[in-house]
């Protein structure tokens, strides 16, 4: 074969497996070293509530107290490997042997509990590096602490949509239940839920984390402070029924010459087949007079069928001013009923009322 036609066949070859060889970089890539990878079967965010079974226990708004809420903190079984190579194969599957691994408590970070060492550094990053090479981290030395806890899902629980909440992983995090691969989330200091209700059974069930110490995103964590690992915030379990506002945005602004409050409620995704059966009572109550609601309506949800979000409003008298000076709050809570009228579930939220403005060049807070 003449050097022309070599050079062409090769020039042919590498065409044609140049597509493969990029596929398989790409498989390779690691999800804890992928920055178009923040996260896998997350749910979207949402403001923070607790859903409680009467809007008496709403305006309590004490988590505990909730039917559809369990606390999962306390002790975990642990182990911290130095890479993720010598994490125990098959350790999130049920039956698996733990039990020669330490207890740790969660939440917490490992290091303060005598698992590796923190780390305090300023500009510089954790591992020491004259050379970092952006996304990549360490392999030999970069700490996957797994965790094991069982969970048995109370019986209020029964025949409701069932998530799990994490506050704080840091700084990746692989998740499953009962052997199942849920997801991961690598936003080491934002909350990350999960919807566990397909991977749910009756009895116990084994919850699996994998945690790594550093990930890509631990390229924008260079400020001053201390770098520690691990399941670091409250750690829960809520239960929504068939039919429920997965979100809502509460606004309180002020109109008519900033002597009238206007209440402004955007509801996002009211999420269940049966909402055109169902109502939702919006109720606003002074704090300090909870006995009575200076607003209350009761609206039909057919009306958010077919729709993404629902917007409500109403005007509200005698409005009292938030400032910082006067920090009044109302209270607004959010009760889902059935056709009898009897509760379903029930949120709430506090909500101020002012407005800010920038008029001739001045910043004016209620005018």
């Amino acid at each position: 074969m003449k050097k022309p036609e070599i050079l062409i066949f090769v020039t042919l070859l590498l065409c044609m497996c140049f597509p493969f060889i990029l596929n398989a970089q790409q498989i390779s890539v690691p999800d804890w070293e992928n920055p178009e990878l923040t996260s896998l079967n997350t749910l979207k965010p949402h403001v923070s509530y607790t859903p409680f079974e009467s809007e008496a226990k709403a305006i309590k708004n004490i988590p505990g107290e909730s039917a559809a809420y369990k606390l999962l903190n306390g002790k975990w079984k642990f182990k911290l490997s130095d890479n993720y190579s010598q994490v125990p194969a098959g350790f999130f599957k049920p039956g698996f042997d733990a039990s020669s691994w330490n207890m740790i408590e969660v939440p917490s970070t490992w290091e303060i509990q005598g698992y590796s060492y923190p780390i305090y550094v300023n500009s510089d990053y954790e591992f020491y590096t004259k050379n970092p090479l952006p996304p990549h981290v360490p392999y030999d030395y970069n700490p996957v602490g797994t965790y094991l806890t069982q969970i048995t899902v109370p019986e209020t629980f029964n025949g409701k949509n069932v998530f799990i909440h994490f506050g704080a992983v840091k700084s990746f995090f692989y998740i499953w239940l009962n052997g199942n691969y849920i997801g991961f989330s690598k936003d080491s200091k934002t909350p990350a839920e999960f919807d566990l209700t397909p991977y749910l059974k009756a009895g116990d069930n084994t919850l699996a984390l994998e945690v790594f110490r550093w990930s890509d995103g631990s390229y924008l964590e260079c400020q001053d402070m201390w770098r520690m690992s691990g399941i670091n915030r409250d750690v829960f379990i809520y239960a929504r029924p068939q039919t429920y506002v997965r979100d809502f945005f509460a606004k309180g602004n002020l109109k008519e010459n900033y002597t009238k409050g206007n209440l402004d409620v955007l509801f996002n995704k009211i999420s269940g087949e049966d909402a055109k059966n169902l109502k939702l009572q919006i109720n606003l109550y002074d704090k300090s007079n909870i006995s009575r609601p200076v607003s209350t309506e009761t609206i039909s949800l057919s009306q958010a069928l077919g729709k993404d979000s629902l917007h409500y409003e109403k005007t509200i008298p005698d409005v009292k001013k938030w400032t910082a000076e006067t920090p009044d709050l109302y209270l607004l809570t959010l009760t889902l009923l059935d056709q009898n009228g009897k509760c379903i579930e029930s949120l709430s939220n506090r909500i101020g009322f002012r407005t800010s403005e920038i008029k001739n060049g001045l910043l004016l807070i209620n005018g």
